[in-house]
């Protein structure tokens, strides 16, 4: 498991599947794609990327991306570069929502 905060090692780690795991920053939306951002910074951080094509698929399965800021994510997937470490996840199967850990 990766840390989507460690962007120097997702970097390093482009061209292969990896399951990532952080905070959702924000959700940004653009023509084609909504984007994911892990952090304030979107032209360097962790960021998952979801054709809009695909979003009826991610809403039938009971994801709602306005709900993601503030959330735990794990997304699984092959990391690529643009902009900094990207996952694009076709599949509602590859982003899990994490409940927060127990307060001790």
């Amino acid at each position: 498991m990766q840390d989507a905060t460690d962007v120097t090692l997702l970097g390093r780690l482009t061209q292969t599947y990896q399951l990532v795991e952080g905070m959702v920053h924000a959700v940004g939306e653009g023509k084609k794609k909504l984007y994911v951002n892990f952090a304030p910074d979107w032209r360097n951080d962790f960021t998952i990327v979801v054709d809009r094509k695909a979003l009826a698929r991610f809403e039938a399965a009971g994801l709602a991306f306005d709900r993601l800021p503030g959330a735990r994510v794990r997304v699984r997937g092959w990391v690529e570069w643009w902009n900094g470490p990207i996952i694009a996840a076709s599949d509602p199967e590859q982003i899990e929502i994490l409940k927060p850990a127990p307060v001790l």
